[in-house]
């Protein structure tokens, strides 16, 4: 078994979908979206069709008409603070109609497409919004995590770097840049980037997680276990995962399969406390392990099993 990086960038890319308006305005969402008319081609509302949702342009504007960039700024604030993200997010495109070049604006509502899941329109709102404005370091560091998501490391790593030279403080895309340090192997000069974000903001659970993760691959175990500990205390699910493993690494598998415990069922904590086992060659520990796993859950877990048998092949 190979050590697998189980980083989490800061963005969570939740494949959340905004709530279709029908859902939010009943019916009478049939009745208006067909009549909607063809947007407009003008200049100044090209950037708004980026963005615009037909149903939500016909029900929204005609119940709730836009007057000045000022109005619909106000109500997009508004209606995102009653958790209406739908509404909110056509006011913030209904001020385009005012302001296409807003790059603010046009990061706003990029988070929120990239909040709901939505990586093409986010990326697509970052992008506009930094051609308005190149230096816009909340829109760099947004769309190099979320290049980095998945898996654009040269562009990411291009966006996260600029970040970090416009705004020392940037931690998001030092964060960023220490995983992709630590997908090149390069596990030293990430734990330097994550020690950098953590000067900035000492309590993110997900970089302590990242910078204990990093220090056991460079054997830094005792480092590496206080980070792992850090951010498990602060609820950070996989630090529990990745500290069970250091702890079984280091031979410690009782403590290993109590870690994996505050986060797996039990015979999955025994299985992985088994497979590192196997990896340190300590072929009895993983045994009892494997058979504890079966005898718990015979049915419901058969890569305990199929270890078992791979380990039985292995000994003899």
């Amino acid at each position: 078994m190979h050590w697998r990086s189980i980083f989490d960038p800061e963005i969570n890319m939740a494949r959340l979908r905004l709530v279709p308006a029908a859902v939010l305005l009943g019916t009478s969402a049939l009745v208006l979206s067909g009549c909607a008319s063809q947007p407009s081609t003008s200049p100044q509302n090209i950037a708004e069709q980026e963005f615009r949702d037909a149903d939500l342009d016909v029900i929204f504007a005609t119940e709730f008409p836009v007057t000045s960039k000022a109005d619909a700024l106000q109500r997009a604030q508004t209606s995102l603070e009653e958790g209406e993200v739908d509404k909110g997010l056509f006011f913030y495109v209904k001020a385009l109609n005012y302001d296409p070049d807003d790059a603010g604006l046009l990061y706003r509502i990029g988070r929120i497409h990239d909040h709901g899941g939505d990586a093409e329109m986010a990326t697509r709102a970052y992008t506009l919004a930094l051609r308005s404005n190149p230096d816009l370091v909340p829109a760099l560091e947004s769309r190099g995590l979320l290049l980095l998501a998945h898996k654009e490391d040269i562009r990411a790593e291009q966006d996260l770097e600029r970040a970090v030279a416009l705004d020392a403080t940037a931690w998001r895309a030092q964060n960023g840049l220490g995983l992709i340090e630590d997908r090149k192997g390069n596990h030293e000069k990430a734990i330097a980037l994550y020690s950098a974000a953590l000067a900035v903001e000492p309590t993110v659970a997900e970089v302590l997680n990242n910078r204990g993760y990093s220090r056991m691959l460079a054997g830094h175990l005792f480092a590496a276990e206080a980070d792992l500990r850090q951010s498990a205390a602060l609820g950070y699910r996989k630090a529990w995962i990745n500290l069970g493993a250091l702890l079984a690494r280091s031979g410690q598998y009782g403590q290993a399969v109590d870690a994996y415990n505050e986060v797996l069922d039990e015979p999955e904590s025994l299985n992985k406390a088994a497979e590192i086992a196997m990896e340190n060659r300590d072929q009895d520990v993983a045994q009892n392990l494997l058979e504890r796993a079966i005898k718990q859950s015979p049915v419901y877990f058969p890569d305990a099993e199929q270890n078992l048998a791979q380990l039985t092949a292995d000994k003899y």
